[in-house]
Formats: C-alpha cells, structure tokens, sequence
C-alpha cells in the first residue's frame, strides 16, 4: 500500500514560484507525455525472424521438395517433404559446437515428416541435408542447406526423452535373426536409427551412465573394451573370458540384479544372428566398459501433439 503526502506534494510547488496550478499543469502534462511515449514505444511490435532461406546445391532442388520452414521460434525443426532418393541425412551444427549426423526415416513413396530437436540451446544452427539413391550409401550429395537462430533452449523433458521400450520391441522383432552383416554393433546401430535416436557414431549410444549410482534399465546399450570376467567355479578353479577383442556392442535386454544382466547380442562366438545370453559384470578383472541411455533426436510428426 501506498500513502500519498498531498502535503509534500502541494510544497513542491514553491519549486514553481509557489504556484500551485503551474506545477499542476506541468505534473499532468509529463504523465500525458509519459503515456504518449509508452504507447509508442509499444506500438511497434519486436522484429520476427524471416523463415529460414534454403540454399540449393546443383541438382539438389531436383532430388528434395521440402515444405516451407517456420522460423527459428522453437528449439526445433520441422521436416516435411518428398525426396526422390533412397536415403536422407541431416546435418545439424551449431555454431562453435560438433555436428550431428542422422538419417531421416522415409516412407515407401519417399515422403518423410518429422520434428527434429534442437538440444545443443540457444544460437546459430547451420542445417545441411544430403541424400543418396542407393538405400545403403557410402557417399551422398548435397542437396540444400539453410541456417536459423534459435532463441529458446528445450525443455528438459525433451531433452531426454527415453528410447527403451522401442529399443527392446526392436530386439524382440530380430531375436534369432541376422542384422545387417551379422557384426555386433550393427545390432545397436539399426535399432538406434530405426528409431530415431540421439547418438553420435561410432559408439557414442546415448547418455553416458555410470551404474553405480544410475538405474540400469532394458533397452540401455552397452559398450565393451577389452573387458575379462573371472568367474571363481564352486569346486575350486576359475573360468576367464573375454568380451570384446578389442570391442563388443549389445543391447541390456533385462536387468537381473545390480551388474548382473541378460544381453541380446550377435557375433558371439562366430554366431551372426541375434542371441541373449546372461553376464554378471561384477566379475570384471580387467578392461572397460560404458552404458549409454538412449534418446530421441527426431519424433515422427505424425505422433506429435499440436
């Protein structure tokens, strides 16, 4: 609450040759002036960004129809369009930081629609899409690019959202089953981009996590370095293996105690379809190995809620 001292306020006069009706005058017409000047000032309404301009790189405009881009006003993108190739990366890098490189899942007809997440915050983003005509590419073209400055960070609930459950329905799909070449890593590898997942190759496969104080879950890779289990048999002697010369990837399929896990896996053992095999890791005696939680990157726009 405010209390007003109309006495002060009439003794101010005296600043004005002691009339009264002067500083009156003079009082009300600041504030019209004050008013006058605020609603100008919020007359003008604060610059948009202009929409994001594609630069085409020759013969790219042929190969990719991309719907019109919203401005950078969310911490995302949103892909529309048809390509004619088989195969389509983006290329997203902000500035000052590492790039990530994905593929953008196509329809049969080669229509694709997703929601790209923008998580590296706030600044510049250099946005750069190639595609290729063969669905298992060594080498692609450019095809366009486009830059675009984004104001606000992603939430944090965006930011991770969990990939498991769509990990282990993957594996439950192909358990028995070659994938790809049959090499273990190709496992992770067609699960993660199938899926649409944040991760950085080669064996970059998520949050990084530390089982000693994080909760393992199914559906969280694993990767092996060289890593030897010593198992103490009951009736004396031990058994030594080793996982991983020098590396191995698979997939946690269910977790059966604290380091102790079902894996599903392949290349086992000259085994190139996709087996699950149980491994106490508390009886690692040399090597490393690292969990990684994997997140999305891209949501089919199809389940996005407006």
């Amino acid at each position: 609450m405010i209390e007003w001292n109309w006495k002060g306020v009439i003794g101010s006069a005296d600043l004005f040759g002691g009339n009264v009706n002067t500083f009156i005058c003079i009082l009300v017409a600041f504030f019209f002036t004050l008013s006058a000047g605020c609603a100008e000032i919020y007359a003008h309404p604060l610059p948009q960004q202009a929409m994001p301009k594609i630069t085409w790189y020759t013969g790219g405009k042929g190969k990719l129809d991309l719907k019109q881009l919203e401005a950078g006003k969310d911490p995302w993108i949103d892909l529309a369009g048809v390509t004619s190739g088989k195969t389509l990366i983006i290329k997203v890098t902000k500035s000052g930081g590492a790039p990530r490189s994905n593929p953008i899942p196509l329809d049969t007809n080669g229509s694709f629609n997703v929601r790209y997440l923008l998580k590296d915050g706030p600044g510049t983003y250099t946005v750069t899409l190639f595609g290729s005509d063969a669905p298992h590419a060594l080498s692609y073209q450019g095809l366009g690019a486009f830059t675009m400055i984004v104001a606000e960070p992603l939430a944090p609930h965006d930011r991770t959202l969990e990939l498991n459950p769509r990990i282990i329905s993957f594996v439950n799909k192909v358990l028995g089953k070659t994938v790809g070449r049959g090499e273990c890593w190709d496992l992770a590898q067609q699960a993660l981009d199938a899926n649409l997942a944040d991760w950085s190759r080669p064996t970059s496969f998520g949050i990084p996590l530390n089982p000693a104080v994080d909760t393992i879950k199914a559906g969280d890779i694993i990767q092996f370095r060289s890593v030897i289990l010593t198992e103490e048999l009951p009736h004396g002697g031990r058994r030594v293996s080793t996982v991983g010369a020098p590396d191995h990837t698979a997939v946690i399929y269910n977790v059966v105690g604290k380091l102790h896990y079902t894996l599903a896996q392949q290349n086992v053992g000259g085994n190139r379809s996709v087996i699950t095999e149980k491994m106490n890791l508390g009886t690692i005696t040399g090597g490393h190995y690292q969990i990684y939680r994997p997140t999305a990157l891209m949501i089919q726009k199809a389940i996005v809620a407006e």
